[in-house]
């Protein structure tokens, strides 16, 4: 029946009915024969047909041609089209020239057009509207229009998506359920969009039921999306699998998705291949998303790296994931500009990591001063590390400030570090009250500091009395 309705229409369309060329177009396109389409509807925008205008105006948008999709949107909806109200839009937006977008897609929305609501409810949560953007939405996902179901369904996701957002996943999944009863009895859309779309929905709908512990219908959903060729889909079905370590399968999809380049199912890829001490076979999935721009995947192909000591990769890598904000490159890179005697940068690295809140980091910018001779700014360093709860910098603190004759400070710290349970604490401490006239409680601290692991702690605080006092304790 389609083949004859098809041929009624080409020859129509032969025959010069812009109308028919517009029907026979909307067939080709459906069936993905996208060239052909874009012929018949050249055909009818040239003979002044304004939805043919329109409709070829939407297909060059899709493929990137932005200038002669605007010139025929904006010939369409000059002659009152209102879907190319939204095709305007749609090329302004890709553009950035946001306000203009906004300012189509309300005429094509005031007048009715899912798209124009859809695109301007994402754009108006974009500049951080989120109410106004759940109208804008809200009016798309509640439209009646046959003719605009893609656009419906889209508004209804990303309804979704906000609900879930806002802390009601119930009413995200009724949205996205519904969608996709939509989707399913809709019956005159293209393919290749429909099926994505219904991908869409169903993936994030499994990302809910595996929240609740749903799994096997989360996993229902999940394999059709991925089996239809839809990657998110693939990567949520290897991190369900991941989770109930299920890892055959989890490596499965992962690898499904990152073959096709996806760059996060490489990345989770890598990860799983790390984890089970495949470093090897890590590396190229690593590389690829790193190469690729991914800073997750930088600090990781660096630390992959560095432990097969390749140091001076690990260091460009770590570098360049440091720069992008990933807080646990910036210590690893210090380590390695200091193991190469570059002080000046690491001690810049080391800082960098401290402001993050690292409180290693701290210590070891403390060490580097001292190191440098410079041991006001290394006890500043040690005190921040030791208020940061860092036990080892309570304790060089102390001994900072025991250099200085500071002793109360010095033992304030050396009794919080002591009560951290840090030994190294508990054997200066012991020291320093022996040394003090207390040998009762320092022999007790030094005892402790014994059972913590601080083996010489009694010897020490001996040897010390003998230098200060004479052999006779």
């Amino acid at each position: 029946m389609e083949d004859q309705t098809e041929q009624l229409y080409y020859e129509a369309a032969e025959g010069g009915d812009p109308d028919a060329m517009i029907q026979l177009g909307w067939l080709l396109k459906k069936r993905e024969d996208r060239s052909e389409a874009e012929r018949w509807y050249r055909r009818a925008a040239d003979a002044g047909h304004a939805e043919g205008m329109a409709r070829l105006g939407g297909m060059l948008q899709e493929r990137g041609e932005s200038a002669e999709a605007e010139r025929w949107s904006r010939q369409a909806a000059d002659a009152g089209n209102v879907p190319a109200m939204g095709n305007v839009g749609s090329v302004l937006e890709k553009r950035g020239e946001l306000a203009g977008a906004q300012e189509w897609y309300r005429k094509g929305a005031d007048l009715g057009d899912v798209f124009s609501m859809w695109r301007g409810g994402l754009l108006l949560e974009r500049s951080g509207r989120l109410d106004d953007a759940r109208v804008w939405l809200r009016r798309a996902a509640d439209a009646t229009d046959a003719g605009q179901v893609l656009a419906q369904c889209d508004a209804m996701r990303d309804l979704a998506r906000l609900a879930v957002q806002g802390g009601d996943p119930a009413e995200a999944e009724r949205l996205l359920r519904k969608g996709a009863a939509i989707l399913t009895k809709a019956d005159d859309l293209p393919v290749k969009q429909g099926y994505a779309l219904m991908a869409d929905l169903l993936t994030l709908l499994a990302s809910l039921l595996r929240e609740r512990g749903e799994l096997a219908e989360a996993e229902r959903f999940l394999r059709w999306g991925a089996d239809n060729g839809h990657v998110p889909a693939m990567l949520e079905l290897g991190r369900s699998f991941d989770e109930q370590e299920r890892l055959a399968e989890a490596e499965e999809w992962y690898r499904r998705g990152a073959e096709t380049g996806h760059l996060r199912s490489a990345l989770m890829l890598a990860s799983l291949l790390a984890e089970q001490r495949r470093p090897a076979e890590a590396e190229p999935w690593f590389r690829q998303a790193a190469e690729a721009g991914v800073p997750t995947a930088m600090h990781f192909l660096g630390t992959l790296l560095e432990e097969r000591g390749d140091a001076a990769e690990a260091e460009q890598w770590y570098r360049e994931a440091a720069e992008a904000r990933i807080d646990d490159s910036m210590p690893r890179l210090a380590y390695l500009l200091e193991k190469r005697g570059a002080l000046a940068d690491a001690l810049h690295w080391y800082q960098k990591s401290a402001a993050t809140g690292n409180d290693l980091a701290m210590v070891r910018a403390g060490a580097l001063a001292a190191r440098q001779g410079d041991m006001d700014t290394a006890d500043q360093w040690y005190e921040q590390a030791a208020r940061a709860g860092n036990e080892f910098g309570m304790y060089l603190v102390a001994a900072s400030r025991m250099n200085r004759g500071e002793m109360e400070d010095a033992e304030m710290w050396l009794r919080r570090g002591s009560a951290a349970g840090n030994g190294s604490c508990m054997a200066m401490l012991g020291i320093l009250l022996a040394t003090q006239g207390d040998v009762a409680a320092g022999t007790q601290w030094c005892k402790r500091a014994v059972a913590a692991g601080v083996a010489n702690a009694v010897t020490d605080m001996k040897a010390v009395l003998e230098a200060q006092r004479g052999p006779s304790v």
